[in-house]
């Protein structure tokens, strides 16, 4: 009996633990833009200092080089610039995190090598940025059609957010020197998603 509970126990906290990553991974649903929206904004994801301290991420000071750059083209375009955190603060979350993205930690902070030339700056739990309704109203505001997106990771954050912009009728362009990937082989293979969901592919912002 004492074998069957522990079992059952077992098995319940991994259920919970199952679809709390399902809920935190998946893209969200929401409402279709108007086409008469024209606007466009560069969106950049997850560039914290937790996120450079991954060490698979070994050629992240070039592919910041590129982000930085790519922020500096939309200002020079008057095209807002939007960055996203990547916060944890339920108990269950910081612990699937192995610590990393813990809200209010300097960890969670944009990293200090990340040009930030605008306070337009989300907090998100999940992967998908369109879960933060703070980041929507931005884009309702501001008559963002068309998005550029950028920063970490290719197959998860940057991936669950095209994934949700595309449901939503945004056009998105995914620019591809400046995306963090573990290894090139996951970086090809979340390229040819993008381009089967529909996305653009760029090596920088279109006029």
């Amino acid at each position: 009996m004492i074998i069957l509970g522990i079992s059952a126990v077992i098995i319940v906290v991994g259920a919970i633990i199952g679809f709390r990553i399902y809920q935190l991974s998946r893209s969200s649903s929401g409402d279709t833009i108007s086409d008469s929206r024209s606007g466009k904004a560069l969106v950049v994801l997850d560039i914290q200092n937790d996120t450079l301290s991954v060490p698979q991420y070994k050629n992240s000071t070039n592919l910041v080089k590129n982000i930085n750059q790519a922020i500096k083209n939309a200002n020079e375009m008057n095209i807002p610039v939007v960055y996203s955190k990547q916060e944890f603060n339920k108990p269950l979350d910081k612990f699937l995190s192995g610590g990393v993205y813990q809200q209010g930690s300097t960890g969670s902070k944009l990293s200090n090598e990340l040009s930030i030339t605008s306070e337009h700056i989300f907090s998100k739990e999940k992967s998908d940025l369109f879960s933060s309704n703070a980041f929507e109203e931005f884009l309702s505001t501001h008559n963002i059609k068309e998005l550029y997106l950028i920063g970490a990771d290719a197959s998860s954050c940057v991936l669950k957010t095209t994934e949700a912009g595309l449901a939503r009728n945004y056009k998105v362009t995914v620019l591809k020197d400046c995306l963090f990937s573990i290894d090139k082989k996951r970086l090809n293979k979340a390229l040819n998603t993008y381009k089967k969901m529909g996305a653009n592919i760029s090596d920088q912002i279109d006029y």
